[in-house]
């Protein structure tokens, strides 16, 4: 049996849980936990076949939508080279014929820039984006930022040019920096520290479904013949396409999963208690210097910046 404790409404809780209250409320609201306003001050035992119904609901939602939204992440970047096996190489005059040489060379270096920009946009977009995330709706912040990263992903195909297709994939790099940062903050705010580690496993998997995935899209495209457009175009107009979807659907992600819609609120008591017994938070919108300082010296921190890295 669960313990009633867990699930009584807090307003008929005395001693230490008002107590809590009053103390919670002579805060800022941005200083404390937000799970502070729905459990007490002192932990609850939870019921086990509860608690694996809400991991599996956990699961169920926020897992597949990473695991697509990674994968969108990893067929942009990869795109490129197909792309210019359909033309594009010869269209944005990508590569240049040396002709004054016996025989004459080829150079792919624009090719390359192309591809290297964009990660020099991941560089500067993940410091504020990560810094809107952790301030500001999740959800929103994510929705957002994803439906402009399609909308440029779309604009590919209104490139014309190599210095054009140098500034678009510059800023593709810089709004796609979002997600790696966001599944993180997501993971942290539903897992406790034992779960964490499988859960962003699973989502990073995605880079080896969508090899299969985009390869088959890509074959497709390859059988196009007529058309107003190139084959490449057709590509990104595509890509950015999905991507705004995800995007509309990413404005439904709770904050936390203190107001996960998906869970009922007795189950929302459970899912921060469990993060409370793996000594976690659920989610704290102020930046700490102290916990900055705390995570640079966390080695796991630095194995996942170089996992991140070499994607």
């Amino acid at each position: 049996m669960s313990n009633p404790k867990v699930y009584q409404d807090k307003k008929s809780l005395g001693g230490p849980y008002r107590a809590s209250l009053e103390d919670v409320s002579s805060l800022d609201s941005s200083e404390i936990d937000i799970a502070a306003g729905i459990v007490p001050e002192r932990a609850q035992s939870i019921d086990p076949t509860i608690e694996r119904r809400v991991l599996r609901k956990i699961d169920l939602y926020l897992i597949p939508l990473m695991w697509m939204g990674y994968g969108f992440v990893y067929y942009d970047k990869a795109i490129l080279g197909s792309a210019a096996l359909f033309g594009m190489t010869k269209d944005l005059s990508l590569s240049v014929v040396n002709t004054h040489t016996k025989p004459p060379t080829t150079s792919t270096t624009r090719l390359s820039w192309a591809t290297s920009i964009f990660y020099f946009g991941m560089l500067a977009g993940l410091y504020p984006l990560a810094f809107a995330l952790q301030r500001f709706h999740l959800g929103r912040i994510l929705g957002g930022v994803v439906i402009l990263w399609g909308g440029i992903a779309m604009l590919t195909a209104a490139v014309t040019s190599w210095r054009g297709l140098f500034v678009q994939r510059f800023f593709l790099g810089f709004v796609e920096s979002i997600i790696p940062p966001a599944f993180m903050t997501i993971v942290s705010g539903y897992y406790t520290q034992n779960e964490q580690a499988l859960r962003q496993s699973w989502w990073f998997s995605s880079t080896g479904g969508w090899t299969i995935i985009g390869g088959a899209l890509n074959y497709g495209f390859a059988q196009v013949s007529s058309g107003a457009l190139k084959r490449w175009q057709y590509i990104y107009l595509l890509a950015g396409a999905l991507t705004v979807l995800f995007g509309c659907v990413c404005f439904a992600i709770p904050n936390s999963a203190v107001s996960a819609w998906f869970l009922t609120p007795e189950e929302r008591v459970v899912a921060a208690e469990r993060l409370r017994k793996g000594q976690t938070g659920v989610r704290c919108q102020k930046l700490k210097v102290s916990q900055v300082i705390e995570a640079l010296l966390d080695i796991k921190v630095w194995l996942v910046a170089l996992m991140m890295a070499a994607a």
